[in-house]
C-alpha cells in the first residue's frame, strides 16, 4: 500500500456495457492482440479496467484497457495518461475486495489526501507465472487531487 505516480501508456481499450463480466472481455481483448503477434505473448502482462463512476452507480462508466507495445490493427488505441494515486497489491482470496477498497480509503483519510472525481479506480490484474494458477495478483488504485 501506498502512494504513487503511474507513466503514460499506449493502451487497447474498449468500453465496457453496463453489467458487462470483465473477464471474457479481457480475453477477447487479449485474443485480438495475441493473433496480431503471437512470438510476444510475455509482453501482455496486465490488463486495467478503468471505473469512471461507482461500481454500484446506474450505467456506471468502465473501460478495459490493455497496455501495448507496437501498433495493432482494428482496435480503438490512445494513450492513458500519467495518474497520481493511493494504491494496494493484494493476491488473498480470503479477504473480499470491498475490505480492500475500505482499507485503501483509510489510508487517504489518514495521509490527509483526497480522492479525484475524474475516475473512481482503477483495478489491475496481473497475468501469473503459472498460467495453472488461481491466485492473481491484483492492484487497486484510487487516483488523487493534485
Amino acid at each position: 500500500m501506498g502512494i504513487r505516480t503511474t507513466d503514460p501508456i499506449e493502451v487497447a481499450y474498449r468500453e465496457l456495457e453496463p453489467g458487462e463480466a470483465e473477464a471474457p472481455a479481457i480475453s477477447q481483448l487479449l485474443g485480438v492482440l495475441i493473433g496480431q503477434n503471437p512470438y510476444n505473448v510475455d509482453k501482455y502482462d496486465h490488463s486495467m479496467v478503468v471505473h469512471y463512476d461507482p461500481p454500484d452507480a446506474t450505467d456506471a462508466r468502465r473501460e478495459l484497457m490493455i497496455p501495448i507495445h507496437s501498433p495493432v490493427a482494428g482496435l480503438e488505441t490512445k494513450t492513458f495518461p500519467s495518474k497520481r494515486g493511493a494504491f494496494l497489491v493484494y493476491k488473498d482470496t480470503d479477504t473480499s475486495p470491498e475490505e480492500y477498497y475500505e482499507a485503501l480509503r483509510n489510508h487517504i483519510a489518514e495521509g490527509g489526501l483526497k480522492a479525484s472525481d475524474e475516475i473512481h479506480s482503477i483495478e489491475i490484474m496481473y497475468v501469473p507465472e503459472d498460467l495453472d494458477s488461481q491466485d492473481f495478483t491484483i492492484e487497486i488504485m484510487i487516483p488523487l487531487v493534485g
